[in-house]
């Protein structure tokens, strides 16, 4: 099965995302691999908002090879013409691997010194082979490379991608409480979860899944009315979700609605 994602809020048909489950020998260190690839007419763009999963992302372009922290809020990205690129999601056991304290990397980027795994895949997304086959060659060279960095994760590293895991997939956990209760462990082991292999804390965690939550649901259902999905997703009242969707956001939950 296909992996989804919540943090793409604007998919467009013109830039599709592939998203690819890794093998069970790189799944400690991986969350998914995308890929994204577009060709638009001279004059067209597509601006695509993200509110990015708190982990690093390991991405391959055409001139590039780089690492990139956690996001603090949702961002926009402009394609034009034609590219592509190839992306790993880490999942928090990698993260040691290219921050200590991963919070002083939020929202920053650096560039990585790997030509060789930069050439493999540049050479696997030029070819003319199928999609798929240029996925496959990419996917396994950055694969590969990361999993020779991280044969395998420690016990905290495991703990951690539990969190993230529980956070993201567990139906029902809205509140920091719900995840500790979930994880069997108080909410100070939490914090230090958080701290050493995510950066955001565990509240800012739990925030950015309701705001996906309530992007996800006015995607599919524009005319929510606010107050109901404000009482489903644990909020107080509606004022307390558009405050935190605006923050996050940059936007109201209708103006968002309208788009």
């Amino acid at each position: 099965m296909q992996p989804t994602s919540r943090g793409e809020l604007t998919p467009d048909p013109r830039a599709p995302i592939t998203r690819i489950a890794p093998p069970d020998w790189a799944g400690h260190a991986v969350r998914h691999l995308w890929i994204v690839e577009w060709d638009l007419p001279a004059g067209e763009a597509v601006r695509q908002l993200v509110l990015g999963y708190p982990a690093l992302n390991i991405v391959a372009e055409p001139e590039r090879f780089a690492v990139y922290g956690p996001t603090t809020s949702a961002s926009t990205r402009t394609l034009a013409g034609c590219g592509w690129g190839v992306g790993l999601l880490l999942r928090p056991a990698a993260t040691p691997l290219f921050a200590r304290r991963p919070a002083e990397f939020a929202d920053a980027e650096r560039d990585l010194d790997a030509p060789e795994v930069h050439r493999a895949v540049v050479r696997a997304m030029g070819s003319e082979r199928p999609a798929a086959d240029r996925y496959a060659e990419a996917a396994d060279a950055v694969l590969r490379w990361i999993v020779g960095l991280l044969p395998a994760a420690d016990p905290r590293g495991l703990e951690a991608n539990r969190m993230a895991e529980l956070a993201d997939a567990r139906p029902g956990l809205l509140k920091v409480a719900d995840l500790a209760a979930a994880m069997g462990a108080p909410e100070r082991t939490l914090d230090r979860l958080a701290a050493d292999f995510l950066g955001p804390s565990p509240a800012a965690l739990m925030r950015r899944r309701r705001i996906q939550l309530a992007a996800e649901r006015l995607r599919a259902e524009p005319r929510t009315p606010l107050a109901e999905l404000a009482h489903s997703l644990g909020y107080a009242d509606q004022p307390h979700l558009t405050r935190d969707f605006r923050a996050v956001l940059g936007m109201t939950p209708r103006e968002y609605a309208g788009r």
